[in-house]
């Protein structure tokens, strides 16, 4: 096995490193590139045959003594030359030099094979005529094989040299030593080409074309704020991310040079913006080099720029005779107008920068001189208020304050007359376009809704006629003329909506319309020459019936929900126009129950809890027999109507809540009606409380307490204690003489403050509670007597 390894095992291994090491530095992969080279010529020459040269022939290449049939001997040498103009000033990680064996004399004759380093020579080498051999290279490394199919010598050193020399080529020669150079047994002949593979970083090439913003480095621009931004086109040989270094200074201060990197430089393109590190009213040069993590390129040629960083301080006027702020304007859209914008002499200005309309139309015209005047020619695209403004610019660029001008356009649109003016669906009519004022019109064009458009030529009165017919009535017909005026510009809109009796329908809806009865609806049509109509009840299906000879037709509908619905109706001609759809609000009353009492009315608030109430039922339609109601979460039942078909109920609410009631009506037949809804808002009958107990409750103190009756029918009183979270039993308090209640309680014992609430109530007879009120207190062994007297609230 070779001393320098197996080629391709090495070549694999170093594909794979990620980083090699060069003077005890790690050096990133991706700052080399891995490639190869071979030769690109090849000689030999023969003892046998001194004065000749034999350049790039057939066959492969001789080394060493041979003897040919006629019992001459050939002493030959092998010359391979390597183009390196590609690798100017490269950096070589690592090379290896790899040639094959294709005939070995006697494989027992241990190989003695060199390879030289030749001094440059000006013409092919002959024997007589040989270039000096410099640089003997260390191998080869072999397979042990013979002939071996690869050997290899370390080329790193001599390629090196060479390439720092400045050589764009190099010769090597592949000989036997001298000891073995003339014996026949150590002959070999070698495949006629070379390859060299090897691992190199190559400096970024020096940048050119220097830009600073968008001027060319030979130019001294003038900039504004933003406008000093540095670029140039550099690129690595091996490096896919390099940086690039720039460096700016006074030019009058060069000692005040300062350097900023773009850190990745994207594709060949490098960048770098100063502004924030400029001063105004300076002039600087600037540079800048190519770097990756081993090399570095030449500076580049020196840049300048100026910076001016001080906008003008006027705001120009703008004047024009063409178009004023006066209603209803002058001119039109598509007519061009003169304005002047005026610098007012402040000599900072070069130039406008000026914008108007809606379109977005503007851009920069220069000033006839330094402060003076510049004419801008603007066509409108839209009219109405308008305006314009501009910003004096100056040399560097600088814009100062803004000037407006504010003016009218003119409405130029063509004209457009129809006859007739109005005329129902499916109805021809003739429109005329004619031009504006004095604008005239070459052409016009137009378009109905979101058609196509359309061009006519006028005649000679400058007029153009359609022909339009609507026919669908989802269709607006709204028609939009232009005219192409004499100046070759297009006005402003004109034309407007064809006026269409679309036969819209006439519905007539009965007062009456109830739930469960039929409702007949009488439909008119309008459109001429309808045969029939097609109505749609909520969202049912169509249905579709024939317009009589008056020009109706009769629907009966027999509505089975209350309140709001809807009746759509359309016509349809026997031509298949269709109308206009009719949509029609109708309001059906429910045959549910109405619900009424004095006790307990439904606008405002009512008797008192448990208190019993009447509630009395009747029904819009003839015919009940007995109706059913329920309270929620209260009573429910069946009550016969009487002759007059109403019935009454006592009902008795048990709770403050909002109470819910719903009825509904069975008739004779023993249908039932839709439901009929009444909700009312009971009194509160809680008895008023009051103790004799201000702030704070000391333990084991007797706390005094009244109840006043509110309750009609008040039969007794309760009330309940809770101290510290835990309620105590119910107490039942029997009302005195007045129908006051009064009681008493102790405050219980305790260490420590804890909260106490008194919770009451009153009872009639039938047991029937009230809702309650209550009172509550700390209980604080650290509280004061006092006596007082505490009203509190219901609940």
């Amino acid at each position: 096995m070779s001393l320098l390894g197996s080629g391709r095992a090495k070549a694999a291994t170093t594909a794979v490193t990620a980083a090699l090491l060069v003077a005890g530095t790690a050096v990133p992969a991706s700052a080399t590139q891995y490639t190869s080279i071979q030769s690109t010529s090849w000689s030999y020459t023969d003892s046998a045959q001194p004065k000749q040269s034999f350049v790039n022939p057939a066959g492969d290449a001789p080394i060493g003594a041979k003897v040919t049939a006629d019992h001459k001997k050939h002493v030959s040498k092998s010359y391979f030359t390597f183009d390196l103009s590609g690798l100017r000033g490269a950096k070589v990680l690592s090379a290896e030099l790899s040639g094959r064996e294709t005939a070995v004399a006697d494989c027992s004759a241990p190989r003695g094979t060199e390879l030289w380093v030749t001094a440059p020579a000006r013409k092919a080498p002959t024997w007589d005529d040989q270039p000096r051999e410099l640089t003997k290279l260390a191998g080869p490394g072999s397979l042990d094989v013979c002939p071996s199919d690869y050997l290899d010598w370390d080329a790193g050193p001599p390629l090196q040299q060479a390439i720092d020399a400045g050589r764009t080529s190099l010769t090597l020669v592949l000989r036997l030593p001298d000891d073995q150079q003339h014996d026949p047994r150590f002959g070999r002949t070698y495949r006629p080409m070379l390859y060299v593979s090897l691992q190199k970083n190559q400096p970024p090439t020096t940048p050119v074309n220097l830009k600073t913003g968008q001027h060319a480095c030979a130019e001294t621009p003038l900039v504004r704020r933003g406008g000093a931004a540095m670029s140039a086109t550099v690129s690595d040989p091996d490096d896919y991310s390099f940086s690039a270094e720039f460096a700016w200074w006074p030019v009058d201060h060069p000692d005040q040079r300062v350097t900023g990197i773009d850190s990745y430089v994207n594709g060949t393109e490098a960048y770098f913006d100063p502004d924030a590190q400029l001063a105004d009213g300076v002039t600087y040069a600037w540079q800048v080099r190519g770097k990756d993590s081993l090399a570095t390129s030449a500076w580049s040629a020196i840049c300048r720029f100026t910076t001016d960083f001080t906008p003008p301080a006027t705001a120009p006027a703008i004047t024009s005779a063409d178009y004023v702020y006066e209603v209803p304007g002058k001119g039109g859209i598509g007519i061009p107008g003169d304005f002047t914008l005026d610098a007012g002499g402040d000599t900072a200005v070069v130039g406008f920068r000026w914008q108007a309309g809606y379109e977005g139309s503007g851009g920069y015209v220069a000033a006839d001189r330094p402060g003076g005047t510049a004419t801008v020619r603007y066509t409108p695209g839209s009219d109405g208020p308008m305006s314009m403004s501009a910003s004096g610019v100056d040399a560097a660029g600088n814009t100062g304050p803004s000037g407006d001008y504010r003016f009218f356009v003119a409405r130029n649109g063509p004209s457009m007359t129809c006859t007739p003016a109005r005329a129902f669906l499916g109805e021809t009519r003739q429109c005329t376009f004619g031009p504006h004022g004095t604008d005239g019109a070459t052409a016009y064009v137009y378009k109905i809704d979101n058609g196509p458009e359309t061009t006519l030529t006028p005649g000679a009165d400058g007029t153009a006629t359609i022909t339009v017919t609507p026919t669908d009535v989802r269709k607006q017909y709204d028609v939009t003329v232009r005219a192409r005026m004499t100046n070759g510009n297009l006005s402003g809109p004109g034309g407007g909506r064809l006026d269409i009796d679309r036969g819209l329908p006439v519905i007539d809806v009965p007062a009456d319309a109830m739930v469960g009865k039929p409702v007949v609806f009488t439909l008119h049509a309008t459109l001429p020459g309808s045969t029939s109509f097609t109505y749609v009840w909520d969202d049912g299906e169509p249905v579709s019936v024939p317009v009589g000879p008056d020009g109706t037709a009769q629907v009966s509908i027999v509505p089975e929900t209350p309140y709001s619905h809807y009746l759509d109706a359309f016509t349809t001609t026997a031509g298949g126009l269709v109308s206009a759809t009719k949509q029609q609000y109708v309001s059906v009353a429910t045959n549910g129950p109405v619900v009424t009492s004095t006790d307990f009315p439904e606008c405002c608030e009512g008797a008192y809890v448990t208190t019993p109430g009447t509630f009395t039922f009747s029904s819009p339609v003839p015919g009940v027999v007995s109706y059913t109601y329920s309270l929620y979460r209260g009573a429910s039942g069946t009550v016969p109507a009487g002759p007059d078909g109403t019935a009454s109920v006592s009902l008795t609410p048990l709770t403050t809540d909002t109470q819910y009631l719903t009825v509904t009506s069975t008739f004779a037949d023993g249908s039932v009606s839709q439901a009929g809804y009444y909700s009312f808002y009971p009194k509160s009958a809680a008895p008023p409380l009051t103790c004799d107990l201000t702030g704070n409750a000391r333990p084991g103190q007797v706390v005094h307490c009244t109840l006043k009756p509110v309750q009609p029918g008040l039969a007794s009183y309760g009330y309940v204690i809770t101290a510290d979270g835990v309620t105590g039993p119910e107490v039942a308090v029997r009302p005195g003489a007045d129908g006051t209640g009064a009681f008493e309680f102790t405050a219980p014992a305790t260490g420590t403050k804890i909260w106490l609430n008194v919770t009451a109530w009153s009872a009639n007879a039938a047991g029937q509670r009230t809702d309650t009120s209550y009172t509550s207190c700390y209980v604080d062994p650290a509280a004061s007597a006092g006596p007082a007297k505490q009203a509190v609230r219901a609940v």
